[in-house]
């Protein structure tokens, strides 16, 4: 049976190591959820998916296979309690009892439970809650829990953004674990035995708190900057190389001398950008880097390299992981070679059920080259990188 040893009534306002957590999907359960549980907190699942909030409920637990290089294991979690997202007073219930609400709904979905979380503030608020509460959004994008604050804020009177102000932090985070789609039984998940997860101390409200996985830092800029450009940019460059040497998953890529020696060459040209800008020891950027080896070597995530190619239009942007460290190593007059290789590879990605893809396609075709990748890069015609990977595009020998 689903754990309910708790009350949640409006008198009662204690403080526990429960969280919130909007969006019971992949990292919701298989990530952030599961780190709560290991650290012995109790889970507060909400979801606007009734299929999934049903058998969640009518299930006595869940189970998490953690892979790693070498082994696995099965985290059995089992102190959950799920609610649909239409259940609102439910929900506010538990959240007067809260230190933390987690959401992982996708950004595009922010603004959908910002009503809620405005209700959540206000309520806390006419019950004379003193005690902090933090909202951290943990979306795979940039300054999410800002976005979700920027929802919140205007929804509330004058009271409760000053209540908020003092009680309620937003601060921003970074995440990073591997967990595909459970497809088969959302009870029965696996995900890579892998964590990195901080939170921009200075947004965050109140002493930490008692969840070692997520990490106060006061250089959260640098950390998101290292992950970005190292992991997130190391990725999809094994992405496309795979994708043109025809491998199915990012395992198999890694696995082809070609592929690997191509992320290996990115890896060290990212690296010298990152410690340049950010001030990491060239040691601590060598082992960070590292990891992507060991972490996508893993057979049973069957990470598959058409997820981590897809919408190359959006990859390619001036601001994304493939021409924003490029763009930086030619302002710091340091190599980008390999870098331009990639990105000339990833405009030679073309797949029929990619609607960015056959865009992409299009525009190289009807606009030429020339013209077309400058636009797509979001850079001047006159770039010194337009000119670099118009070069390795035009190469014959270009993704052979």
């Amino acid at each position: 049976m689903i754990w309910s040893g708790w009350k949640t009534t409006i008198g009662e306002t204690r403080v526990s190591k429960r969280v919130i957590i909007f969006g019971a999907g992949s990292t919701g359960r298989g990530h952030i959820g599961e780190l709560a549980y290991e650290a012995g907190w109790e889970l507060v699942l909400v979801d606007r998916d009734a299929t999934l909030v049903d058998v969640l409920r009518r299930a006595s637990c869940y189970r998490v296979r953690l892979y790693g290089p070498h082994d696995s294991r099965v985290v059995t979690i089992d102190r959950y309690r799920v609610y649909h997202l239409g259940e609102p007073e439910a929900i506010i219930r538990e959240a007067l009892q809260v230190p933390l609400i987690l959401t992982s709904v996708f950004s595009h979905n922010l603004r959908e439970i910002a009503p809620l979380v405005a209700r959540i503030v206000s309520t806390r608020r006419a019950a004379g809650v003193k005690e902090p509460l933090n909202v951290v959004c943990c979306e795979n994008m940039q300054n999410s829990s800002s976005m979700l604050k920027s929802y919140v804020y205007p929804l509330l009177s004058g009271d409760d953004a000053a209540y908020a102000a003092l009680h309620v932090g937003f601060p921003d985070c970074m995440i990073s674990r591997i967990v595909p789609l459970a497809m088969e039984n959302p009870v029965k998940m696996i995900a890579e035995d892998y964590n990195e997860w901080t939170v921009d101390a200075t947004g965050f409200i109140g002493p930490p708190i008692d969840l070692p996985a997520m990490e106060l830092v006061n250089n959260q800029a640098a950390r998101l900057a290292r992950k970005f450009f190292m992991h997130n940019s190391a990725h999809a460059i094994c992405g496309y190389w795979g994708f043109h040497r025809g491998h199915t998953y990012i395992h198999e890529a890694l696995a082809d001398e070609i592929v690997s020696t191509h992320v290996s060459r990115a890896i060290g040209e990212l690296a010298e950008v990152v410690a340049h800008e950010y001030g990491f020891t060239a040691e601590n950027l060598q082992a960070y880097g590292a990891e992507l080896a060991a972490r996508g070597s893993i057979a049973e995530l069957k990470d598959s390299v058409l997820r981590v190619v897809r919408d190359p239009l959006r990859k390619l942007s001036r601001t994304e992981r493939l021409v924003a460290p490029a763009e930086l190593a030619v302002r710091l007059s340091l190599a980008c070679t390999e870098l331009a290789w990639a990105i000339a590879a990833a405009l030679h990605y073309y797949h029929p059920d990619d609607p960015q893809s056959v865009t992409m396609r299009r525009r190289l075709e009807t606009e030429g080259a020339e013209n077309a990748i400058p636009s797509i890069l979001g850079l001047r015609r006159d770039h010194a990188l337009v000119d670099l990977v118009l070069a390795h595009y035009l190469d014959p020998a270009c993704c052979t």
